[in-house]
């Protein structure tokens, strides 16, 4: 599965709207599971996307494959969707134990693997768009989940979202 890195995919702005796509609707559920129906959702998924969208446009330029910019903004997009898809129904089920006093740790623990995979595929996608060892791939991938939780707690001090990336 770690034999493919973002440059074998196509340099297709249609894929990448699709990927986009793709990963806003299936960030909804996790937001609103976070927030409720609020205008938090709109400010944490702009905040998301904008966020990753400058930091990998800022880390291929330094590292010059901004070349590498679409494909790898859609492996990036491609790979948080299908996650986030796999964490929805654990972020449904500790929402709706969530105040039960015996609520069942699992589905904390799915979503905190899940999270865990997410940052060595993201790893894996930054190292090969940059052409540089894995592990530096996953400092970097853990150095923008940092980044990106801290800006998500500045937006909205009052609640974070269980996002992937």
């Amino acid at each position: 599965m770690r034999k493919l890195g973002p440059e074998d995919l196509p340099d297709s702005g249609f894929l990448l709207g699709l990927t986009l796509v793709a990963y806003v609707l299936l960030q909804l559920p996790l937001a609103v599971a976070a927030y409720g129906p609020s205008g938090a959702i709109v400010t944490s998924l702009g905040a998301t996307v904008l966020l990753l969208m400058g930091f990998l446009w800022v880390l291929l330029t330094l590292n010059g494959y901004r070349s590498r910019y679409r494909q790898t903004l859609t492996a990036l997009f491609g790979t948080s969707a299908l996650l986030s898809l796999f964490s929805i129904p654990f972020s449904v089920w500790r929402q709706a134990t969530f105040d039960v006093q015996a609520a069942s740790a699992l589905p904390s623990a799915a979503i905190f693997a899940i999270m865990l995979w997410s940052l060595v595929i993201d790893g894996h996608i930054l190292s090969r768009a940059i052409s540089r060892p894995f592990v530096i791939g996953l400092l970097i991938s853990i150095a923008y989940f940092l980044l990106h939780t801290t800006v998500l707690f500045e937006l909205m001090p009052d609640g974070m979202p269980i996002t992937e990336d």
